[in-house]
């Protein structure tokens, strides 16, 4: 997954996001021509060791509300990271080479922050080298109230054991506490879908905690979001959604052939009513194609597209500072208004 080039400089994530009861929160980070955003990342939320979100933001109902997370998965970059899988938002930046040791600074710091947010340790997975690509876990396995689906990636490139060592560790690792069991708590789109022209990456989904939207793009196809709704269509929580409206939304491809690659490139959400989108065609396309109005979202919408690439873990938004003044006062803003603290 990525929105822009494979040059990297500054590092941000960009978010599976999921509000409680979530069991793994893939977060993502790419490349860009100045940032980086890898999928680096799986939060976990367990029934144990959780953080009271309410005594920090005692006067914030909507605060209180969002999940705790106590786990995450992440992967260390290989020295193949530069032959990773991008897309270009911006044409000088394609024959930028990447830097391995300014993409290590950069992931050892957003592990920092992000390790300073849970009270468990990260599982930091190895690098693969034969999988360029798989700093990226956001894209291998998606996850919404303790339930988890392994997916099959849109690129073959990204198959095998880039996602293989992803469900292992969900299966096997000691402070899960054998919560994912397989057929029962964890499916695999490659066995359990009956279809294997079904593909799917975690970065077009968004789960807001009210809706499980599924972003059809290059990446991310319709047989892909039916083995999605057949595994979570039952289980989500209905919560503060109309009883004629779906759960599990298929997001029409407006974002395929643009400059994102996936849906998670263009919008993430702050809370169950707060998305952020950029401002300009691809923010109306994709907020229109999802019917976030009329689902009862309020979209900030922020100058450029990398800002837009924000995650928010037990009370705090880690967001990709672009050097965009404008749009970095907008999401300070939202964070004072919904007791939020925030990292650029």
């Amino acid at each position: 997954t990525r929105l822009a080039s494979k040059n990297s400089s500054t590092m941000y994530c960009r978010p599976f996001r999921q509000k409680s009861q979530t069991m793994l929160l893939p977060l993502s980070t790419r490349l860009s021509k100045s940032s980086l955003h890898c999928n680096t990342t799986s939060l976990t939320r367990l029934p144990f060791s959780s953080i009271d979100i309410a005594t920090k933001y005692p006067n914030n109902t909507t605060q209180s509300r969002r999940s705790t997370h106590t786990f995450a998965i992440t992967r260390q970059i290989p020295n193949s990271f530069r032959d990773a899988l991008s897309a270009h938002h911006d044409a000088s930046s394609q024959n930028d080479p990447i830097s391995l040791t300014k993409c290590r600074n950069q992931h050892s710091r957003y592990q920092s922050v992000l390790q300073s947010l849970l009270p468990q340790p990260l599982l930091s997975l190895p690098p693969l080298e034969d999988h360029p690509d798989c700093p990226f876990v956001e894209d291998v396995v998606v996850v919404a109230d303790g339930v988890a689906c392994i997916t099959n990636p849109g690129h073959a490139s990204r198959r095998g054991r880039e996602v293989d060592t992803v469900k292992t560790a969900l299966l096997n690792d000691d402070r899960l506490e054998g919560h994912f069991v397989e057929g029962e708590t964890l499916f695999d789109m490659r066995r359990d879908g009956d279809d294997p022209m079904a593909t799917a990456d975690g970065g077009d989904v968004l789960y807001t905690g009210r809706h499980f939207f599924v972003g059809l793009s290059d990446r991310t196809n319709e047989r892909g979001w039916e083995v999605l709704r057949s595994v979570f269509g039952s289980r989500l929580r209905r919560e503060d959604v109309d009883d004629d409206d779906e759960v599990v939304v298929a997001v029409p491809p407006v974002i395929r052939g643009k400059s994102v690659l996936h849906l998670k490139s263009a919008v993430t959400h702050l809370d169950p009513h707060t998305l952020l989108a950029p401002e300009g065609p691809i923010g109306d396309e994709v907020l229109t194609a999802m019917k976030a109005e009329e689902r009862g979202y309020v979209a900030i919408r922020l100058k450029d597209v990398l800002t837009c690439n924000a995650v928010v873990v037990n009370g705090h938004v880690m967001v990709q500072d672009s050097g965009c003044e404008v749009s970095k006062e907008r999401i300070v803003g939202a964070c004072v208004e919904t007791g939020l603290g925030w990292t650029f």
